[in-house]
């Protein structure tokens, strides 16, 4: 019985050191669209860009770093989706952005899900399925020098795009915390 206890207790500490290698934390920062800075964002915190800008995510974790520049661009807002049978919005507006996502060293698995808009109030909304608005972003895993591009599309109530945000998950064990903002 000791030695699955001490067995258990090493695991622990092999896995505890591993973790230790990086703090696996993704961190932003925004650059102009030149390509200088505009704005770093200290450990912890969350860049905000204005839609157009590009944000670098960066992680460096358990041995593995990668860095991905996004860029949120042309926010439009629609009252129905294109072509003659172009679905209504449920909630007001289909508002639609051009998203391109480079991976400029490492792996990252781009998604549209890895977007959120967030209104003003803190309303969280996920992406809106749409057939309409081409091309779509697809779940796509990039590796370094690799990039991809396309719409992704919520559906939401007109009054709350004004001074709502676009938010993007971090990476690795922050997939589930914002890593940056678009304000719209």
């Amino acid at each position: 019985m000791r030695k699955i206890h001490l067995a258990g207790l090493t695991a622990l500490i092999t896995f505890s050191l591993a973790c230790g290698a990086g703090s696996g934390d993704t961190s932003s920062s925004v650059t102009g669209g030149d390509g200088t800075a505009v704005e770093a964002a200290p450990e912890k915190t969350t860049a905000t860009a204005k839609v157009g800008q590009t944000v670098t995510l960066t992680r460096d974790g358990l041995g593995e770093k990668s860095v991905v520049e996004v860029t949120v661009a042309n926010a439009k807002q629609h009252s129905k989706e294109p072509g003659e049978y172009g679905s209504k919005p449920e909630h007001g507006v289909f508002l639609v952005l051009d998203v391109t996502v480079v991976c400029k060293d490492g792996t990252y698995h781009a998604n549209p899900f890895n977007f959120k808009f967030v209104a003003k109030d803190g309303t969280v909304s996920e992406g809106a399925f749409s057939v309409g608005f081409k091309p779509d972003l697809n779940a796509t895993d990039l590796s370094s020098g690799q990039k991809v591009a396309g719409k992704i599309v919520f559906d939401v109530p007109k009054a709350a795009i004004t001074g709502g945000r676009i938010q993007i998950d971090g990476m690795g064990f922050d997939y589930d915390k914002p890593a940056a903002y678009w304000a719209l």
